[in-house]
């Protein structure tokens, strides 16, 4: 049987399964928590992990602008570029090039009408 909690000093979420011969009236929600429904816990847990995807990113984002920035230093510096980015760990956006598509141009799609 599972058991659904939720600790409002910190947020978090708790799931607790039990097995076995149990008594309910001997089930109690560990100190400091209250018990919430399957629904509350799945969206809770939804809402933690996002955070906490979101501030990965952000940590993620915040290290390649510090690459960036020391790498663009060290370059404006002198040092050669394949010495500032080993030293930074930065690594360029590799954007593909593709020399080989044609040109697009208004003239170039549609229908063609005839007055």
């Amino acid at each position: 049987m599972d058991f659904y909690y939720r600790f409002p000093a910190t947020g978090a979420v708790q799931l607790r399964t039990l097995s076995g011969d149990f008594d309910l009236a001997d089930v109690h929600p560990p100190e400091g928590a209250v018990e919430i429904t399957p629904t509350e816990y799945a969206t809770d847990l939804a809402a933690i992990q996002l955070a906490t995807e979101l501030r990965r990113a952000a940590a993620v984002a915040e290290d390649a602008a510090q690459k960036l920035a020391d790498y663009t230093a060290m370059t404006a510096l002198g040092l050669p570029a394949a010495t500032a980015r080993r030293l930074t760990g930065y690594v360029p956006e590799v954007r593909p090039d593709f020399p080989d598509l044609p040109t697009v141009t208004a003239d170039s799609v549609g229908p063609e009408v005839e007055s």
